[in-house]
């Protein structure tokens, strides 16, 4: 199963929209995932036991990419369509 984390730097509200958007494109691609909604700065303690964190293309510099977790930036976070494509080339690499 893959643990995926939706972080937003404002709180909470994007990454709980991330996370749904997140849930609903993982069941329709048939992947198992455990999504969770977290800020930036609970989002950085998971590097290394996240397998994918997900965030805003912005934010993407704040977290240490030589770490587990494959870092995917997404610039419009309401876009599916995108969100799907970024998760479907980190999985898939």
């Amino acid at each position: 199963m893959l643990k995926i984390v939706a972080a937003c730097g404002n709180g909470m509200g994007t990454s709980m929209i991330i996370k749904l958007k997140v849930e609903k494109i993982c069941k329709s691609l048939n992947l198992e995932a455990s999504v969770e909604a977290l800020s930036m700065g609970q989002a950085k303690g998971l590097v290394n036991s996240a397998d994918i964190i997900i965030c805003s293309t912005h934010l993407v510099d704040n977290f240490d990419g030589s770490r587990k977790a494959k870092i995917v930036g997404v610039r419009n976070l309401m876009d599916e369509k995108e969100i799907e494509a970024a998760l479907s080339k980190v999985i898939n690499e």
